[in-house]
């Protein structure tokens, strides 16, 4: 393994310890619902259609500019925090179809990041086609990107686009290629695959969503070696190029490790709702101390043998009783999994939080929101 994969181990970068930038340039409805005001778009895509081109344009520029501004950097710095992740989408250079282009935020948050010595990694959240039918790529209950090449192309153009823009900036850690893909032939397929993700994320157009199609983990790999051939060449050598797993931890050894690649790194992400839904019977601070103690032990194994960020994750919970608990019980509970999460990334590069803010109330929405998270002392970084 080359040495620049894990620059910790030669003394090198610190510990990434950071927060998403979730909800700003890739818009998800349940964590800034107010903006859907006045639509019936569950998505991104049908937020653009219901409200036309001009009204799309003028609300997402109203809520742009002020949702993440300069001192939300300068907060995340603040609290500690050392990098952002940055979801963006497939069009943030040009308008395509209903979608209004974001390139310019970026650049803002390269400036911010810069002047406050925080770190970028870029996170390429959505395809055109649909990649997982969830609400977070875009369009929901639609996944058509593997069967249109046409799709895949303008998914690599973007993607070297980004490298070409921001592969020699300072505060570029890293560009990821796809956030969470789903191969339907892996064991996480029999589960996460569109025809089970249909039935919770409803398409609002259900003729298109006759042509979905699932995709194999040789697809994701191939389309892997095709972005990083696209980035690699216009990435300076101490940045990173970051494959997510694809909810499979272990399956990705021989293909960073053996293919030739330079400053690859995997990604994966981890939240108790999951195993929450479709694992635990009962929900209480003892089975996820459990729980989480394998996990962490699976992290960590993994870290050492492979150059490893978690890209997401946070507390989140469905505990029984929770909406019962005293405040002391709510932060026993809230601190205690924070730490136990933590543990487990030791061996890792670092860790981003999902997510530095929304605008939701509610118990859960303080799980989701870094910042509320910190003032109630639940999240704590570390000297490391």
């Amino acid at each position: 393994m080359s040495s620049s994969l894990d620059p910790r181990r030669e003394g090198g970068d610190m510990m990434l310890q950071g927060v998403n930038l979730g909800g700003w340039l890739v818009l998800e409805k349940w964590m800034t619902p107010s903006l859907f005001d006045g639509t019936t778009a569950a998505d991104e895509t049908y937020f653009c259609h219901d409200l036309g081109e001009d009204r799309a344009r003028e609300r997402l520029k109203t809520f742009r500019d002020t949702f993440i501004q300069r001192r939300d950097f300068a907060e995340i710095a603040d609290h500690g925090f050392n990098a952002v992740r940055i979801p963006v989408p497939f069009f943030i250079f040009e308008d395509i179809g209903p979608y209004i282009h974001c390139y310019e935020y970026l650049d803002r948050a390269f400036e911010w990041a810069e002047e406050f010595q925080l770190k970028i990694l870029i996170d390429l959240h959505t395809v055109p086609g649909g990649h997982n039918g969830t609400d977070n790529s875009g369009i929901s209950g639609i996944c058509l990107w593997s069967t249109r090449e046409e799709c895949v192309d303008c998914t690599l153009r973007v993607l070297e686009r980004l490298a070409q823009r921001y592969g020699q900036r300072e505060a570029l850690w890293g560009i990821e290629a796809l956030n969470e893909p789903m191969c339907s032939d892996t064991p996480s397929g029999a589960y996460l695959n569109i025809q089970e993700f249909i039935r919770y994320y409803t398409p609002a157009e259900p003729e298109l969503a006759e042509g979905n199609a699932n995709y194999s983990l040789a697809f994701l790999k191939q389309f892997y070696r095709d972005a990083y051939a696209r980035m690699r060449r216009h990435m300076a050598a101490d940045k990173r190029i970051v494959f997510c797993d694809a909810f499979e931890l272990d399956i990705w050894d021989d293909f960073l490790l053996n293919e030739g690649m330079e400053g690859v790194c995997l990604d994966t992400h981890h939240y108790l709702m999951t195993p929450d839904r479709m694992l635990f019977t009962q929900r209480n601070l003892d089975v996820y101390r459990d729980y989480l103690l394998s996990l962490g032990k699976r992290l960590r194994a993994a870290g050492r043998r492979i150059p490893l960020i978690v890209g997401e994750w946070n507390v989140q919970n469905t505990a029984d009783g929770l909406r019962e608990m005293t405040p002391s019980e709510k932060d026993e509970l809230y601190c205690t999994l924070a730490e136990l999460f933590q543990d487990g990334f030791s061996e890792c590069l670092g860790w981003f939080y999902w997510s530095w803010k929304i605008t939701a109330g509610g118990i859960d929405a303080d799980c989701d929101d870094a910042a509320r998270c910190v003032t109630k002392g639940w999240l704590k970084i570390r000297n490391i």
